[in-house]
């Protein structure tokens, strides 16, 4: 009831083309179709769009002699049923899966067919196909949010866009399994016979594959030629379930989150078969899910997170993987074993979840990794080594550093240590022959530094300070030789070099004192017998307080109550000071600002407090002292943090609204020291699907939560490493 059938070619809105089945017979029809109606265009038809339409089921016929069937033009043709092919059998439609491969009979380029509504199988196997290689327009799947639209059938059009929801790709099994592959035109005139045609996923839109070699590729231009462009935007997801997926374009762009999702067997990472295609390597988020093991290819480029959220340890082979984005990336999973890695990061940190395990190489080129408590192993293999350039590890617990190299230099020993107290990066380093065998490092990090050791170095020399964090060695082989160890004293107000050295703790280091160097940072340097090296313990010292802080700092402390911070300091072998100014750095230790000044008492030992007022902080605060004297010169202290603060992610700190959400804008409130244009958002839905992915300002919520159902969303925000968390309810 209410489908129409053509009689004639013409304009759409034109009812005069058009007959309308009432349940016995076929009517002149009064009004144009609509959503609610299909359509047959029949054999030698052509319907023009003059406007943006509507239909339901939309039957073209595809037998012999068809014509051209629709003419778009430049605009929409809304379908919320399902494209068919058919035929007339003795006067009646049947659906059938051949078409006329000679004509346009979707045309032209310029026009479109949108897929909208809910779920639904848009082609299906028995009644259509990609055989006709000069189709012409593009498709878009547009459906209601939540919503699935399944391909089960190949598909050929000009350009394919997933603009909302989710897209299922089978394999369909009506016959000879066959994946239901996206291709493009195939006509000369676009391109010649190079690549070409772009399949494009929109933030928050979603396709699943079930392609697998060795049936066709996912995507491709024909048989023998890739397509153009795939195109996973940021927030857009790729989930690939069959076991050996193949992608056949010319340029990849990853944006988005691919998961490789294989139930059983073992799935392969996505390849290409065409020679002019590309292999898909770099990868923004790379997600691995369920019980298929996974194996990871010869070289893997991430510039945001990889994450195994269920299932068994990746196969890692001989793989290298690269982490080189600018921003905060994660690598969660236990157990999870890398061959060969590499670190280089223009900015942000790279946050380790579980213990680091890297087989061979560990290639340390720039860049902040974040250990977050764990370990660090390396070349348990014994076929590779550490080799550093640049970059920085932070809250590192141990180092086990298997099958050390027998010759030591600063590529394959150095280990970069950030000194969350001091600032600053303590890079411990080795040079000279080893036995080989295993090395063990531990970095013991204790606020302050001990301004009376009341010990001397071996050769007699009073050490007058010495900082108390400090590194260990041990699981070491005997050896005969002589190592020099050296340890940087970054951030550390050094006035005379050669008085830097390198000590126990609360003893003098075994070996004897070189003298210190400035070259690249200040190296303190000592030579010691390797078989010495184990079961000790070393940190930075100075023959002379002033060398590193001309003022002796007896204790400095700073704590937040009911809205007040209080600082407290002490001083002693204090004259001819003029002033103390207080310093504040909110969310590190690289942006102190003054927040006051105190006059000195002067007296030799001193107590000084200084009091203001300050809302209960989003994140963590660090003060420094700088001391003044009357001629100008100056000093430091160290680097102490705001304390009495139980939680410093304060979420009354962050306001959202409205909350529960049904449509419109979101307003998200930030802290007044949180900055914008520094703030990324991440959206997952409760299956843990991102949804988007990105700079907070470019969160649009009327567009990406328009795209989901009702329920609960975690909306987690971060700025320069601080992060917090609120649940969102859509109603």
């Amino acid at each position: 009831m209410g489908d129409y059938r053509t009689i004639a070619s013409g304009d759409f809105h034109d009812t005069s083309i058009w007959e309308v089945w009432d349940g016995f017979s076929w009517s002149p029809a009064g009004v144009k179709p609509g959503s609610g109606n299909s359509i047959f265009i029949d054999q030698g038809h052509e319907v023009r769009l003059v406007q943006q339409e509507e239909v339901h089921h939309v039957y073209l016929f595809s037998a012999a002699l068809p014509g051209r069937k629709l003419n778009l033009q430049t605009f929409e043709l809304h379908v919320y049923g399902f494209l068919s092919g058919m035929q007339k059998v003795g006067g009646l439609f049947a659906v059938n899966s051949v078409t006329n491969a000679t004509l346009d009979w979707i045309y032209p380029e310029t026009g479109k067919i949108v897929f909208k509504g809910s779920s639904r199988t848009v082609v299906d196997r028995a009644s259509w196909s990609a055989n006709t290689t000069n189709s012409r327009y593009t498709v878009v799947f547009d459906p209601d949010p939540g919503q699935t639209l399944v391909v089960n059938s190949a598909f050929k059009a000009n350009a394919f866009i997933i603009q909302s929801g989710t897209v299922r790709q089978t394999v369909n099994t009506a016959g000879i399994p066959a994946c239901s592959t996206f291709s493009f035109n195939n006509q000369t005139v676009f391109n010649g016979t190079g690549p070409y045609g772009d399949f494009i996923i929109e933030p928050g839109a979603r396709l699943i594959s079930d392609c697998s070699a060795p049936l066709a590729s996912m995507i491709q231009r024909s048989g023998t030629v890739p397509g153009l462009l795939f195109e996973l935007k940021a927030g857009a997801s790729l989930f690939l379930t069959g076991n050996d997926p193949l992608l056949d374009v010319a340029q990849v762009q990853l944006n988005g989150n691919v998961y490789y999702s294989a139930v059983a067997g073992t799935q392969r990472m996505l390849r290409n078969s065409l020679p002019a295609s590309t292999l898909p390597k770099t990868y923004h988020n790379l997600l691995l899910e369920n019980n298929g093991i996974k194996i990871f290819q010869d070289s893997v480029f991430i510039d945001g997170d990889l994450a195994v959220l269920s299932g068994p340890v990746p196969n890692h082979g001989n793989g290298f993987v690269r982490f080189f984005g600018s921003g905060v990336q994660q690598i969660v999973g236990d157990g999870l074993v890398f061959f060969d890695l590499e670190i280089s990061k223009q900015g942000g940190s790279l946050r380790v979840s579980n213990d680091l395990n890297i087989q061979r190489f560990f290639y340390m080129k720039d860049g902040l990794l974040d250990f977050q408590g764990v370990d660090l192993r390396i070349n348990e293999s014994g076929l590779g080594a550490l080799l550093y350039k640049g970059g920085t590890w932070l809250n590192l617990h141990r180092i086990f550093y298997s099958n050390i190299p027998t010759v030591l230099t600063a590529s394959n020993a150095t280990f970069p240590l950030e000194d969350v107290y001091q600032g600053g990066i303590r890079r411990i380093r080795l040079v000279g022959d080893s036995p080989g065998g295993d090395l063990q490092l531990s970095y013991v990090e204790i606020p302050g530094a001990n301004w009376n050791p009341n010990f001397s170095d071996s050769d007699g020399t009073p050490i007058l300070y010495q900082l108390n964090s400090y590194v260990e060695f041990s699981g070491l082989n005997p050896g005969s030789s002589t190592i020099e160890l050296l340890m940087s004293a970054e951030n550390l107000v050094v006035d005379q070099v050669e008085d830097l050295r390198i000590v126990s703790n609360g003893q003098a280091a075994p070996g004897t004192n070189l003298l210190a160097v400035d070259v690249d940072t200040l190296w303190a340097r000592r030579e010691i017998p390797f078989s010495l090296l184990d079961n000790q313990s070393f940190t930075i010292g100075s023959y002379r307080v002033l060398s590193v802080l001309p003022l002796q700092w007896k204790s400095q402390a700073a704590l937040w109550k009911d809205g007040m911070v209080k600082i407290r300091w002490e001083t002693f072998d204090e004259e001819n000071t003029a002033f103390f100014i207080i310093r504040k750095s909110v969310g590190g230790v690289d942006k102190f600002e003054e927040v006051g000044r105190v006059e000195a008492l002067g007296q030799a030992t001193n107590a000084y407090e200084f009091t203001y007022a300050l809302r209960q902080p989003a994140r963590r605060t660090f003060f420094q002292l700088e001391q003044l004297d009357k001629d100008g010169q100056g000093s430091f202290s160290r680097v102490f943090r705001l304390e009495g603060v139980s939680n410093y992610i304060q979420m009354e700190s962050f306001k959202s609204y409205p909350n529960p959400y049904t449509q419109g804008p979101l307003i998200i409130e930030l802290p007044n020291d949180w900055a914008l244009e520094k703030t990324n958002l991440k959206v997952i839905d409760a299956k843990g699907f991102i949804l988007f992915y990105g700079a907070l300002k470019d969160f649009d919520a009327t567009h990406i939560l328009g795209l989901v159902g009702s329920g609960v969303y975690i909306f987690s925000l971060e700025e320069e490493g601080v992060s917090v968390s609120f649940k969102l309810v859509k109603k």
